[in-house]
C-alpha cells in the first residue's frame, strides 16, 4: 500500500510539472524547443505512472472484494 501512495504522488507531481513546462514551452516562438519536448515527456511519465498506479488500485479493490464475499 506504501508503494501505491508513492506512486501517486510521483504521478502527480510529474504530471504537473510536465503539464507546467508543456505550457510555458508552447508559448515561446519556437515550439520546437527542448522545454516542450521535456514538457511533453515528463507529463507523459506521469500519466502513465498515474495509470498503472490506478490501475493496480482498482484490480486490489476488487480482488478484495471477491476475497470477502467468499
Amino acid at each position: 500500500m506504501q508503494r501505491d501512495v508513492f506512486g501517486l504522488i510521483f504521478g502527480a507531481v510529474f504530471f504537473l510539472v510536465g503539464a507546467g513546462l508543456l505550457n510555458e514551452g508552447i508559448s515561446g516562438r519556437d515550439p520546437a524547443q527542448a522545454e516542450t519536448i521535456a514538457g511533453a515527456a515528463i507529463l507523459s511519465l506521469g500519466a502513465l505512472t498515474l495509470g498503472i498506479v490506478l490501475k493496480d488500485w482498482l484490480k486490489w479493490k476488487s480482488e478484495l472484494k471477491k476475497y470477502r464475499q467468499g
